[in-house]
């Protein structure tokens, strides 16, 4: 295999903020085996905390660049997602580019296991967009640096659960209310996650309206949730009290930042923020942006708690200390007149400050 090592060990400019990455080291590992089509990326961004734990993505993209650019930058919120959570994790991301050629299904993923298995145990892989618990039980085949594998491993439950305890804790912010009767979430995307948070909305006598790219997973949530479905070019206009992100990142853009019609965003799609500033100019429209390292952090702390050997009441309470953890920041943020995306994010750099 032609492994190829772009950058090991150095500083690099964070694409999503303003400032330096005060990582360590950062690596960025692009691997390379032209029999198979194959190009995988790994990004870790090292602390010290303990091995970099983050899915790998397995999705088309238009360019090598754009590949490296999602990795990075996912990499970059693992790190303060497990920061945020207190969980001894550096950040780490991986991204298999798919193929547009007909191949093994099967050989790509041996192949990426290899190159997961030469980093040596710095970056532990799991699933996540495009990627399965079968895929992970193939992959455990040939490195033993992987999690995820069993149908109790998957970690969809604790992150929508954790994203609901965070939409509760967002409500109360707001209204002072306990409760989500009655309320109307606009939920962007219906797969693991997003249908596991609408069960739960659906069970809180929320409203739900729902998108999808993919008809049969819209179509579920109305059967089973009655949820009204719109076409996903118009989630965003949805007049609602909470619109929940559930898809792929960087929804909230130029493009979409002035049709947002809602009080709350707080969902679980990561790197949601095209860019930092575009949480200041939700403030300013007065939409509470709850960061999305900060409530949809359910599935790492799972994750991570599975590989201390910690059982599903002690992962669970855990993962339910989101809210709290909102809610806290929250009032600090009001106590310093900053907003909840600026006090997470200083006390997110603070907690990997000590580490460095």
């Amino acid at each position: 295999m032609d492994c190829v090592l772009l950058i090991n060990s150095i500083k690099k400019r964070c694409n999503m903020r303003n400032k330096n990455d005060n990582a360590s080291g950062s690596e960025l590992h692009i691997f390379q085996d032209k029999s198979l089509d194959f190009c995988a990326i790994i990004s870790l961004k090292k602390y010290e905390r303990g091995p970099a734990l983050g899915g790998c993505r397995f999705l088309s993209y238009p360019s090598l660049e754009a590949a490296i650019k999602d990795a990075e930058r996912l990499a970059h919120a693992m790190s303060y997602k497990a920061a945020m959570s207190d969980l001894p994790h550096d950040g780490g991301k991986a991204v298999i580019i798919r193929s547009q050629r007909s191949i093994d299904h099967t050989s790509i993923l041996k192949r990426f296991a290899e190159c997961v298995g030469s980093l040596k145990g710095r970056y532990i892989t799991t699933i996540d967009s495009g990627t399965t618990q079968a895929d992970m039980s193939i992959i455990k085949n040939h490195t033993s640096y992987v999690t995820g594998i069993l149908e109790e491993d998957d970690p969809s439950v604790s992150t929508a659960l954790g994203v609901f305890t965070g939409i509760q804790a967002a409500v109360k912010l707001l209204n002072g209310r306990d409760n989500l009767a009655g309320l109307h979430v606009a939920i962007q995307g219906a797969g693991s996650v997003g249908y596991l948070l609408a069960d739960s909305l659906h069970q809180a006598g929320a409203r739900l309206t729902v998108c999808d790219i993919d008809p049969v997973r819209a179509e579920r949530c109305k059967n089973e949730f009655n949820a009204t479905i719109v076409d996903p070019a118009a989630i965003y206009a949805v007049p609602c009290d909470i619109f929940a992100p559930c898809a792929l990142g960087q929804i909230i853009n130029p493009l979409t930042l002035m049709q947002f019609n809602t009080k709350i965003i707080a969902g679980a799609a990561n790197d949601q923020l095209a860019t930092c500033e575009l949480a200041y100019e939700l403030a300013k429209r007065g939409i509470l942006y709850v960061p999305d390292y900060l409530i949809n952090a359910g599935g790492l702390i799972q994750l991570a708690l599975q590989r201390q050997n910690k059982n599903r009441t002690v992962i669970t309470e855990r993962v339910v200390q989101i809210g709290e953890r909102i809610l806290h920041l929250a009032a600090a943020a009001k106590q310093q007149q900053m907003t909840l995306f600026a006090m997470t994010e200083k006390m997110a750099e603070r907690a990997l400050a000590n580490c460095s």
